[in-house]
């Protein structure tokens, strides 16, 4: 009977023992080989809710990108397991990423779904912070006939603020700039360099902020304390560049792009940078070269336009 019982558990054992090799995969950054790892626990084992969950999240990462397995899983996941505040918040980020390619009537569909499945997230943990966004935000984007109400949006942007001062407010923040209302953005902005000084991320966003807004000064200023802060990594150069080059300072660009270069020689962005600021200054040559190489480096296809619409215009 003994035999009989570790007989019949001994699948449940191996699920779960796989399910963790999956996360320790994803733990060190292996998401193809994590994937594979969820749909073996998943063939054996459908009804593995935390196996969909992974598996959805692995769908909802930019290299994997899928909405629409990434939505099944999800639900999926929620199904088996109602009562956990992660697979509904998974669910209704999953299925409202697939609602914005989707066609008006699909999305009167699935609006109810992503607004219910965030709902229950923060009924469920009240102190989900992603989840406090997530409603946040279907409030305030939804028509009013869809469920879209302006006032609860901002209460929960604001009980996501005091449940998490950086990721409350700079949501706040993007969704001001998103609209329109430079001046609250800003603010937000300012506020949390005063209480987050330490934090690159916030003057990574005030430099770019100031660069969408031509304020030159300023953007090079923010940048600055981005290289301060993060002086290890070419994005931090790469970005300071970028607004010196805006700002007109080629001189400081090159020297920033040759930086950020030196940390990452195969950083495309930087690359491409580089062939603009070359372009700048006369440097036709030099520009065409980095064009270039930027098509040699298997870039993203907004940036292989980019680099072919330059190398065009200069020939």
């Amino acid at each position: 009977m003994k035999i009989l019982v570790a007989l019949l558990l001994l699948p449940v054992l191996l699920g779960a023992q796989t399910v963790d090799q999956g996360k320790e995969e994803l733990k060190k950054g292996r998401i193809a080989e994590a994937k594979k790892v969820f749909e073996s626990v998943l063939q054996s084992d459908e009804k593995n809710a935390e196996a969909h969950y992974l598996l959805a999240s692995v769908f909802m990462r930019r290299d994997f990108r899928n909405e629409d397995e990434a939505s099944d899983h999800a639900e999926r996941a929620a199904e088996l397991s109602p009562e956990n505040a992660e697979y509904q918040y998974m669910y209704g980020a999953a299925l409202g990423s697939k609602a914005q390619r989707a066609g008006v009537f699909k999305q009167a569909f699935m609006a109810p779904k992503i607004k219910n499945a965030f709902l229950k997230a923060t009924e469920l943990n009240p102190n989900h912070v992603q989840a406090r966004i997530g409603l946040a935000q279907y409030y305030l984007r939804a028509p009013s006939i869809m469920g879209g109400d302006t006032e609860k949006g901002w209460e929960n942007i604001e009980a996501a603020i005091k449940l998490d001062e950086f990721t409350g407010r700079m949501t706040k923040y993007r969704i001001l700039e998103q609209d329109k209302k430079f001046v609250e953005a800003e603010q937000e902005l300012k506020l949390l360099t005063a209480k987050l000084p330490k934090e690159w991320r916030v003057w990574k966003a005030t430099g770019y902020f100031y660069y969408g807004q031509k304020k030159n000064d300023e953007a090079v200023g923010a940048m600055n304390k981005y290289v301060d802060l993060r002086p290890d990594t070419a994005d931090s150069f790469k970005s300071l560049a970028e607004v010196q080059l805006q700002k007109g300072d080629h001189s400081s660009a090159f020297t920033n792009l040759k930086k950020a270069l030196a940390l990452d020689n195969n950083f495309i962005t930087a690359v491409y940078l580089l062939g603009r600021t070359h372009e700048a200054v006369g440097q036709k040559k030099e520009a065409r070269e980095s064009y270039q190489r930027v098509l040699e480096l298997n870039p993203s296809e907004n940036m292989r336009k980019l680099a072919e619409k330059n190398l065009k215009e200069l020939s």
